[in-house]
């Protein structure tokens, strides 16, 4: 988990620069993209995402599998089980970024 979530950060950084190339109503050229992202992101702030990340998938994996084993039925149960299990992720994790933010800071 914590290759993939810098293998996103790294992507999303990219994706940043390449944006800011392209459009051209930011105005903001990719070399001081750069500079910025120097300047402003922390070791401190990788770290808490690469935190928050292995708490997220943990909760995610635990939720899923527990509704997943709770599934009674035929495809339309498997359905509906999934999208509950999508929805608790959901409210799990935005449940917990609140914490987690408070407890890292």
């Amino acid at each position: 988990m914590p290759i993939l979530t810098m293998i996103g950060n790294i992507i999303g950084w990219f994706g940043g620069a390449i944006v800011c190339a392209q459009v051209q109503s930011i105005g903001v050229q990719p070399e001081m993209y750069f500079q910025s992202l120097k300047q402003y992101l922390t070791v401190k702030d990788i770290m808490d995402g690469l935190i928050k990340a292995e708490v997220f998938g943990f909760v995610v994996m635990l939720i899923a599998c527990s509704t997943g084993l709770r599934t009674r039925g035929g495809p339309r149960e498997i359905g509906f089980a999934v999208t509950k299990s999508v929805v608790y992720s959901l409210i799990a994790i935005l449940t917990l970024d609140y914490f987690i933010t408070g407890a890292l800071s």
